[in-house]
């Protein structure tokens, strides 16, 4: 029977029913990283485009968001299947308890006129990250289970504020896939190597 199983998942992947995750762009429209004298840390991470589509279903196999400020530190964030949501255009996270990590909420959608958004707002004691004074580069990476990865990076913006409390960039234009949950440094596995 394991035989069986295994041939079959091998000539789905072959024939290509299995839908092995890109990667999308999704440049900062805004990312704001504070670390206030207060503790009340706080992460905006926002991406607006023409282009995203959504590939995946977080309600299913959840998601994860990472970020990595140089310096700075990085962070990998899970977005656990059961906080989100499926709306009419997306999907929605909610953990206003903050029980699974500092990710209060998080949305990816695409409306009806074909503008897709992508946000994260995280709040919390348990965010590791803080600005660099100044921060050199970043980047973010939200990635479905079983579904796409979209990036931004450091791009041609320079960012409103850089020193020890908050680093902020608005309108940026970098897209490379920097770091990720399963890979920090930004190296990827051969999908196909894993079989």
């Amino acid at each position: 029977m394991r035989k069986l199983i295994a041939l079959g998942i091998a000539a789905a992947f072959l024939s290509g029913g299995i839908a092995i995750g890109a990667q999308q762009g999704a440049a900062a429209k805004k990312l704001l990283v504070k670390n206030p004298p207060s503790g009340n840390k706080k992460i905006v991470y926002l991406s607006k485009n023409a282009t995203g589509t959504i590939q995946g279903d977080p309600s299913l196999n959840g998601a994860t968001f990472t970020i990595a400020l140089t310096p700075g530190g990085t962070q990998c964030v899970n977005l656990p299947a059961a906080n989100w949501s499926t709306t009419n255009t997306g999907f929605k996270y909610k953990d206003p308890q903050l029980t699974n990590g500092p990710v209060k909420v998080a949305l990816i959608k695409v409306s009806g006129s074909g503008n897709f958004l992508l946000k994260v707002v995280a709040k919390s004691g348990a965010i590791t990250v803080a600005p660099g004074n100044p921060t050199a580069s970043y980047g973010t990476s939200f990635e479905i289970g079983s579904g796409d990865q979209y990036c931004a990076s450091t791009g041609t913006a320079t960012p409103t504020k850089n020193d020890a409390v908050t680093f902020l960039v608005k309108n940026d234009t970098g897209t490379a896939c920097t770091t990720s949950c399963s890979s920090p440094s930004g190296a990827f596995l051969d999908a196909a190597s894993t079989f």
